[in-house]
């Protein structure tokens, strides 16, 4: 307490001064920031789950709407998915090759209208179905088909 009674009446000010500073910022970097950065955090997550109901509430109108007395087709599973990409204006990147009856493909970036269109033009026609699906949605109602496994 003597050090304090030895200062003059500046530099206790400026001690104040300073020290209201020093506790302004550690509100703001230790309590403010982290609490802001938690809220835009859990915007974010609130959105990308939102994005993901709609991408399924999508995929599970397309597949509801399947006729399940529709003629399947003959064609081979992957001889079907390149004929009817191509007719529906899906661009394939990858197909990989046919393990246990099932295809792995990667699509280029299409319309979701589009790319569930096929997906049902798919399973009507040709009886396939979506074993996986690692899909990820863009900008414009454009989605990204990055793992797709369809199966008979």
């Amino acid at each position: 307490m003597s050090w304090w009674h030895d200062l003059s009446a500046r530099e206790r000010v400026l001690i104040l001064i300073a020290g209201g500073l020093a506790g302004v910022l550690f509100l703001s970097f230790a309590i403010i920031r982290p609490l802001t950065d938690l809220r835009a955090d859990a915007a974010r997550k609130a959105s990308a789950a939102r994005d993901g109901y709609e991408l399924t509430a999508a995929a599970a109108a397309v597949s509801g709407g399947a006729d399940a007395s529709a003629p399947q087709g003959n064609a081979p599973l992957r001889q079907a998915i390149l004929e009817t990409a191509r007719s529906a204006g899906v661009e394939l990147v990858r197909i990989g090759s046919e393990n246990n009856g099932q295809i792995e493909i990667q699509a280029a970036p299409v319309s979701g209208d589009v790319f569930f269109q096929w997906l049902a033009l798919m399973q009507n026609r040709y009886g396939a179905s979506v074993a996986a699906a690692d899909i990820a949605r863009g900008d414009d109602g454009m989605v990204t088909p990055q793992v797709l496994v369809l199966e008979r």
